[in-house]
């Protein structure tokens, strides 16, 4: 331990710590003269850019609960006033979205013959059609804006790694689901339409009679609506199966072993998805299925290689 100042009584001390400076200031004449008179505290060292923005991690500003929370508020806030907009701006081309949304309902009717003509059973049904179509289309236009908030919200809590897996899984599931929906304009309903209204026939014998259908204006909606849904659905298929190969669930040997089967599971999706029982159009649908159950495969296996590979990698520089 250093030794004490011994201080004669009456003696006044040659130096004294001010409490707002927290420097060490001379009371003497002698004590003015030395080099260390004025000694401010050191503050604390600082940490380095490196280690400040070290890359890959998370930001390093913390928030607290009601900041997370404020930060989320202000998030849905701008997410559902975009939706609102979109809403808003949709209902104005509702009419529009009818009629692209039923056309190959309508080719499909005119190729059996059928007259195009849709009704409503009420004065209301008309305006509930339209409310329902304006939702979904404000729906399709505000998502990409509404996906750019909550990201916002969740990316600086997340790696860089994490948030690359995150926009390829984004970004990997709309392409797919969007495929899936053109998939099922272009090809499907069409057909679908055509077969079901082929089943409406007319009955000879002695007592004829004509079996007919009366196609409510909601029901062509919702037929279409579901349609394109289940069937872009139904395309998420390697998706799914490239998260579960990812985590480890599965494997591509255990896939590919079960490929016999997939081809009669193809044939149920498809027969549940699509909206006829004709076995042309749920061909149309599990034949895709059945091809993107073996690119899963592919991707999977992609997926293992490259894992085996970081481990190789990291058992060598061990």
């Amino acid at each position: 331990m250093a030794d004490k100042e011994i201080i004669e009584p009456g003696q006044a001390p040659e130096t004294a710590t001010d409490p707002y400076l927290g420097a060490t200031l001379p009371t003497s004449p002698a004590a003015a003269a030395s080099p260390t008179a004025i000694a401010p505290d050191a503050p604390a060292p600082l940490a380095s850019a490196e280690t400040a923005a070290e890359p890959g991690r998370p930001d390093e500003k913390r928030m607290s609960f009601l900041e997370h929370l404020v930060e989320l508020r202000v998030r849905l806030r701008n997410a559902a006033l975009a939706f609102l907009a979109a809403m808003i701006a949709s209902f104005i081309f509702v009419q529009q979205y009818f009629d692209w949304l039923t056309r190959p309902v309508r080719a499909g009717l005119r190729d059996a013959g059928h007259e195009m003509n849709f009704y409503a059973r009420s004065l209301t049904e008309p305006f509930w059609v339209y409310m329902k179509l304006a939702l979904v289309g404000g729906l399709l236009v505000s998502a990409p804006f509404i996906f750019y908030e909550l990201w916002r919200f969740v990316a600086p809590g997340l790696y860089r790694k994490e948030r690359r897996i995150g926009i390829l899984i984004s970004v990997s599931t709309a392409v797919c689901f969007i495929g899936g929906a053109v998939f099922a304009y272009a090809l499907l309903s069409r057909p679908a339409a055509y077969y079901l209204t082929q089943l409406c026939t007319t009955f000879a014998g002695d007592l004829p009679f004509k079996l007919d259908t009366l196609l409510m204006m909601d029901e062509i909606a919702n037929f279409q609506m579901l349609t394109l849904a289940g069937t872009g659905l139904a395309f998420e298929l390697p998706v799914v199966l490239s998260i579960l190969g990812w985590v480890g669930i599965v494997s591509s040997r255990a896939l590919l072993k079960f490929d016999k089967y997939a081809i009669v599971l193809s044939f149920l999706v498809g027969a549940v998805v699509t909206p006829s029982t004709d076995p042309f159009t749920q061909t149309l649908l599990a034949l895709p299925i059945f091809v993107l159950y073996n690119l899963s495969i592919l991707v999977v296996w992609l997926l293992e290689r490259a894992r085996r590979k970081r481990e190789a990698a990291t058992e060598a520089a061990a």
